[in-house]
């Protein structure tokens, strides 16, 4: 029990004690995998920028890889030291664990900084969902759009119920042709999945905000996911790709004055530079076979679901039982150790109470042990990393006398205590 974070239920501070051992181990859990976010993205970028720098579809893919940082949390790899260099390369990991147990402004900072950048991120999604009821609502080519009077970029938003937002003047400027092609784009972004690709990039960003290199690098994700569309868009307009060209600049033309800060889906939001890039991706294109693509994608997905599986196979589970007691005096000083209840010979259970027998209970304590101190039984414990911790029940004797079976008194098993123990075992 030393150096942890143990819920033991035998006050009435069980839901303070529950938010106090969860953002430890929260932000235990996000720290290493924050480290690990560092060196995937590196991987990531430099495979981007160099085997795959001519590429377009498998590009966009290898982000996918981003997907399993947040499950580098619990291996059990990090406590094994049979693992040739492993006690070097956990010294790290161990070290995110310490800091986030000792220091309580420490967990108390990361966790608000988070809930603010996550909620700043929802807050985001509401004002768009706000700007689009302010729109005038009109169906074109069999599609609803929300038309409003801003120099924006034609843009989608939403994860259940996607809506395209479109500019009022852009509308009037282009054919039908032209305006079929750009709802095809939006259209596209929503069948590929991009919006939840943004979404779920936006929060991992916000929630492992200690690497911020996450929120830095999601132009460069947003560029490779734009150049797929653009390429989807082109196969299923049936545009030829220099017309199409002239479409992006034309809808940038209408756009160069946005100021407000909405996604701009259809131009992308870096300006010039980005647009000048777009349009030489743009004059590259090539047909592509729609198989081929699906095919590299399962494989993708296949490969990245084989790795998640092995990643969770070596990690710790949700909890584990502790069968042990464990017996400490009032000040957490550990006294005596039992593998179980039936092993120790001194508790047992007689009519669902905690009974004592406390002649065997000396023979196993320090011979000066007074016996008009309290003594403490840790019992049905679960552990959910080593070092951590995690829960149990307590009972405990004001006064262990020479020899007799007594009751011992109990803590917990309140029905506040069995919720903070299931919300310990099974949310965290």
């Amino acid at each position: 029990m030393d150096n942890t974070m143990l819920v033991i239920f035998r006050h009435l501070k069980a839901f303070e004690d529950l938010l106090d051992f969860s953002s430890a181990y929260i932000v235990t859990v996000a720290l290493r995998c924050t480290i690990v976010s560092f060196v995937l993205l590196a991987v990531v970028m430099t495979i981007r920028s160099t085997i795959l720098k001519n590429t377009v579809f498998l590009k966009g893919m290898i982000w996918s890889l981003m997907l399993l940082f947040p499950f580098f949390g619990k291996l059990k790899a990090y406590y094994d030291a049979g693992i040739p260099g492993m006690k070097i390369i956990s010294k790290p990991f161990h070290f995110c664990q310490e800091v986030a147990i000792t220091y309580f402004w420490f967990r108390t900072c990361y966790m608000i900084i988070a809930i603010i950048l996550i909620f700043r991120l929802f807050k985001n999604m509401g004002s768009m969902k706000k700007l689009y009821c302010a729109a005038e609502e009109k169906v074109i080519f069999g599609e609803k759009l929300g038309i409003i009077d801003l120099p924006i970029s034609p843009c989608t938003f939403g994860l259940f119920s996607p809506k395209i937002l479109f500019p009022k003047n852009l509308m009037e400027e282009l054919e039908d042709e032209e305006l079929k092609t750009v709802i095809i784009h939006e259209k596209t972004h929503i069948r590929l999945g991009h919006l939840w690709i943004f979404f779920i990039w936006e929060l991992l960003s916000s929630f492992y905000w200690m690497n911020p290199f996450l929120k830095l690098s999601f132009p460069l994700l947003r560029a490779d996911m734009e150049e797929i569309c653009d390429r989807v868009t082109i196969a299923t307009s049936g545009k030829d790709y220099l017309e199409y060209g002239e479409l992006i600049l034309k809808t940038a033309v209408n756009s160069m004055d946005m100021k407000k800060r909405i996604p701009a889906m259809f131009i992308g939001e870096n300006g010039k530079k980005e647009l000048k890039e777009r349009c030489i991706k743009i004059r590259e294109y090539k047909p592509f076979s729609g198989n081929y693509i699906r095919g590299m994608a399962t494989v993708s997905l296949i490969l990245l679901g084989s790795i998640l599986i092995l990643l969770i196979q070596h990690s710790y589970p949700k909890y584990e039982i502790l069968p042990d007691i464990t017996v400490t005096d009032e000040l957490g000083n550990r006294l005596v150790d039992w593998e179980s209840a039936d092993s120790s010979g001194v508790v047992f259970r007689k009519d669902g109470k905690f009974m004592v027998d406390t002649k065997e209970l000396r023979n196993s304590l320090p011979e000066d042990f007074p016996r008009d101190k309290y003594i403490y039984f840790y019992y049905d414990m679960f552990m959910k990393i080593p070092g951590m911790g995690g829960g149990g029940y307590c009972a405990w004797l004001e006064d262990v006398p020479e020899e007799g079976i007594i009751e011992a008194e109990e803590g917990g098993h309140e029905l506040s205590d069995d919720i903070c123990i299931w919300l310990i075992k099974w949310v965290l």
